[in-house]
């Protein structure tokens, strides 16, 4: 008898464990009992935006957001950034992660920024696009043609430089890499880095 109960205890236990698991696959953790954050994938081709030719070692930076309501209204945040270069055909993929044992569980939202030295910001510039897409966010898990326009001058090169994130330095290093040999190309200083960021 003792024995038939426990086995009860323990088929219900395991369904338990079986529903907490689904629902945080189905809700990206929002109502997971076991704190992660799901970080979607993008995938796609940058080209240059006039010759259509693909771009080698454009930098395509995917920053994650999260929304927090609050009395004022919600307030977005970066909560994580992954990072990768473009291959000979101009290719990309940052795939799906999740990352456990973390405070800012639940859903994010993700958008990219697209950055080679000499050419146009995604999506700062009004000449990048999005081929058949919203430019300002792409939706993730879906390959994206990106245009990005080759820039004439030191003048368009200096304006277009990209802003750094509100993110850690280890998690956008080429990005850094890329804005600072622009810096250079066009006779301005490197950012700093602080020490404590490059340990």
């Amino acid at each position: 008898m003792a024995i038939k109960k426990w086995i009860l205890s323990f088929i219900a236990l395991l369904l338990l464990f079986i529903i907490f698991i689904i629902m945080g696959i189905c809700t990206a953790g929002v109502l997971s009992p076991f704190p992660y954050i799901h970080l979607d994938s993008f995938s796609g081709k940058v080209i240059d935006a006039n010759t259509k030719e693909p771009i080698k070692g454009a930098e395509v930076l995917a920053v994650y957001h999260k929304e927090v309501p609050g009395i004022a209204g919600s307030n977005t945040y970066s909560i994580d950034a992954l990072e990768t270069l473009t291959d000979e055909k101009g290719e990309f993929n940052i795939p799906d992660t999740k990352r456990w044992f973390v405070l800012n569980r639940g859903y994010t939202e993700g958008n990219l920024i697209i950055f080679k030295p000499g050419y146009g910001v995604f999506p700062r510039h009004k000449l990048s696009n999005a081929i058949g897409e919203n430019k300002s966010w792409p939706p993730p898990e879906k390959h994206i043609v990106y245009e990005i326009p080759k820039l004439k001058n030191k003048e368009e090169r200096r304006s277009n430089i990209p802003t750094r994130p509100e993110i850690p330095y280890e998690k956008m290093k080429l990005f850094v890499t890329l804005i600072n040999e622009e810096r250079i190309n066009i006779g301005l200083t490197p950012l700093i880095i602080p020490k404590e960021e490059r340990q």
